[in-house]
């Protein structure tokens, strides 16, 4: 992603505590929200465009972070994550676009549509889709807000990013 968007986008790669990602008692997103005030304070972003990626681990937090955190923002990607910690029933709706191998051996793929129904419901997405990409990804209609859901579920692959992970994620990203 770092490649694609160039000097035009900060990253940040917080280190989970604990080796992974447990959310126990909300912990991992109220550290994401210090991070968030912390980095704004410092640094001059527009909190617009504020999205979250992240694989396995990291997709679990991103589906967190879509399910708690869309007043902070704007778009989430998680990518061979499930709703591990849950997907509590906040009124904050974000974007999301999710990807999930099916012969994922580790975060089941089931998984990955779990996650993929929380955001449809959450967003209150309809069940149209239309073609986005060329990787085979979908887009939901319908959906409230102006946050649309994206589904990329692919074959070939296994517990790893899809090669073409970056050009849809940013694709995404960019609609907004």
């Amino acid at each position: 992603m770092k490649e694609l968007y160039g000097e035009t986008a900060i990253f940040v790669a917080p280190a989970g505590l604990d080796a992974g990602w447990a959310n126990a008692n909300d912990r991992d997103i109220r550290f994401i929200g210090s991070m968030v005030n912390q980095l704004k304070q410092g640094l001059c972003l527009d909190t617009n465009r504020t999205f979250a990626t992240g694989f396995s681990y990291g997709g679990m937090m991103s589906n967190a972070i879509g399910c708690q955190m869309g007043n902070v923002f704007r778009a989430v990607a998680p990518m061979s994550g499930s709703v591990w910690s849950g997907c509590a029933d906040s009124s904050n709706k974000t974007a999301a676009i999710l990807l999930h191998a099916k012969e994922d051996p580790v975060v089941p793929f089931q998984f990955g549509e779990e996650a993929r129904e929380k955001f449809i419901a959450k967003n209150s997405c309809t069940r149209t889709t239309a073609a986005i990409g060329v990787n085979g990804c979908v887009i939901y209609q319908g959906c409230s807000n102006d946050k649309p859901v994206a589904w990329c579920g692919y074959s070939n692959g296994g517990h790893w990013p899809p090669s073409f992970a970056a050009t849809e994620i940013k694709a995404f990203f960019d609609r907004f």
